[in-house]
């Protein structure tokens, strides 16, 4: 068994069975949110250690919420998400940027 794990935004680990395709997401943080697809809405993750699982056509959900986008709480968690994308993205810039500059002097030192 095969499983590809990938740090995601708003302290979600994205865990991939290549074997089963299952899909499973799990809050590292004390809460999150994500935009999956498979739940039609964005799924809120109600506290650490939080489970949302795709296979197939079946859908899972441990201590966590759906929120549509006719709630009155989507636009807040949108902007969440949006802010975690963000942050995440900068920490990915600023960690290969990191590792470029150590190439670099390491090239030089050459």
């Amino acid at each position: 068994m095969t499983v590809i794990v990938t740090r995601k935004p708003c302290g979600i680990t994205q865990l991939f069975n290549t074997e089963t395709g299952r899909v499973t997401f799990k809050c590292k943080a004390e809460s999150g949110y994500m935009l999956i697809e498979a739940f039609g809405g964005i799924v809120k993750f109600n506290q650490k250690g939080a489970i949302a699982t795709v296979t197939a056509h079946i859908t899972s959900l441990e201590s966590c919420d759906v929120i549509k986008k006719e709630d009155s709480d989507y636009k807040t968690a949108l902007t969440t998400i949006i802010s975690a994308h963000k942050t995440f993205s900068q920490e990915v810039i600023d960690s290969q940027q990191k590792e470029i500059q150590e190439l670099e002097n390491k090239l030089s030192d050459i």
